[in-house]
């Protein structure tokens, strides 16, 4: 395998981090405006109101905090806020929860996202984890009990979770027939997360954000690649087909994950063969949770996981990138097989298709259901994240 690296000091962007963060708000602008377009039209003006709402909360509440902050540390609170971009890890938070979350359990989050997500930290550059990740783990385990039930319909995690994510090619088929085919999930045009369910636009965003070098193109596209590729092997082995490696990519936060979350440069490995190895991880990860948890995806901690072991991974490529390149790719080939191997011994062998009644439109009684449960936030990133 031939890998392009970007060897410092020769190597020089031409883009700023605040032009990256720019480009990076913009993109998620146009989720969130989508968001908002669809509940409009789909529910009314109070599905629509709220999801506004449910942003404007959140980023005002993410520039209060940092100004709290930048004004007790005696920094200056202009210069601080606009180092901080405290607004991009308010706006992920929004977009990864259900429109069904509590606007001030919104609010709590993204107050403890930025604080001890990032600030005690050091600040922007300095975190270990993903903020938006972090503050989203907060929303799920501590507030799911006070969302609302504006949406009592069940989102495609949640309802295939019914099936244990494993099941025969017609109780999938009858899945996706309910939310309108692989077609209309592409396209956005069904219930989940405010802002993971139009595949359309987020890749491209996903498609902006690399040819204007905001991202390395390699941690996106090797995850969601990732989680295809995995998904496929077991679908075939399974009798599922195409259609279930489709699923688990349009399905969940996969793609919303993948393009605005595994390309943080602050919480990822430096090195190209680092991005991959952290991007095959995650998406093993993910496939593993959804399998064998309670939670109905496995995004966000699949992420949160990784994230822990970017120091390793760093240490793992540390060396030149040019004279040790042989060494480097072979601890990342070897690290991505390992990844690979377990989610499909997981997949393959340790999961059994559970014997349930055909998919049949009772979303709402399974959303009930998982209310009661650890998945119900899933209905968030959904699930999961």
């Amino acid at each position: 395998m031939k890998l392009n690296f970007k060897p410092a000091p020769n190597y020089r962007s031409k883009q700023s981090t605040t032009g990256i963060m720019i480009d990076l708000t913009l993109c998620l602008l146009a989720v969130a405006l989508f968001s908002v377009v669809y509940y409009f039209k789909a529910y009314g003006s109070a599905l629509g109101t709220r999801v506004l709402i449910n942003l404007v909360a959140t980023v005002a509440a993410a520039l209060v905090t940092e100004a709290l902050w930048f004004k007790a540390v005696k920094k200056d609170i202009k210069e601080g806020i606009m180092s901080s971009y405290g607004w991009v890890t308010a706006l992920i938070i929004t977009l990864i929860s259900s429109v069904n979350a509590n606007v001030y359990a919104l609010i709590i989050s993204t107050v403890l996202a930025i604080l001890f997500g990032k600030l005690v930290f050091g600040g922007f550059g300095q975190n270990i984890f993903n903020p938006a990740a972090f503050g989203e783990a907060i929303l799920m385990s501590t507030f799911a009990a006070t969302s609302a039930d504006l949406l009592s319909g069940a989102t495609p995690t949640v309802t295939y979770k019914g099936f244990g994510w494993i099941s025969t090619a017609d109780q999938l088929s009858g899945v996706i027939a309910q939310y309108g085919g692989l077609g209309k999930m592409f396209l956005g045009m069904y219930d989940s997360t405010m802002g993971s369910t139009c595949a359309l636009l987020i890749l491209a965003c996903l498609a902006v954000l690399i040819i204007r070098k905001d991202i390395d193109w390699q941690t996106p596209v090797f995850y969601i690649g990732g989680v295809f590729v995995i998904s496929l092997i077991v679908g075939l082995v399974r009798g599922a087909g195409i259609q279930y490696a489709l699923f688990n990519v349009l399905a969940g936060g996969v793609l919303f994950g993948g393009v605005f979350m595994t390309t943080d440069p602050v919480t990822s490995p430096v090195s190209i063969p680092g991005k991959i190895l952290f991007a095959i991880g995650a998406a093993s990860f993910t496939l593993i949770i959804r399998w064998k948890s309670n939670l109905s995806d496995g995004v966000l901690y699949s992420i949160l996981l990784m994230n822990m072991l970017t120091p390793m991974i760093d240490r793992l490529m540390d060396g030149s990138q040019i004279k040790d390149s042989g060494r480097l790719v072979r601890n990342m080939l070897i690290g991505s097989c390992a990844f690979i191997a377990v989610a499909l011994l997981v997949g393959i062998v340790a999961i059994q298709p559970k014997k349930s009644a055909a998919a049949e439109p009772q979303t709402t009684v399974i959303a009930a259901e998982a209310l009661e449960t650890d998945a119900v936030y899933d209905t968030a990133w959904a699930d999961a994240h």
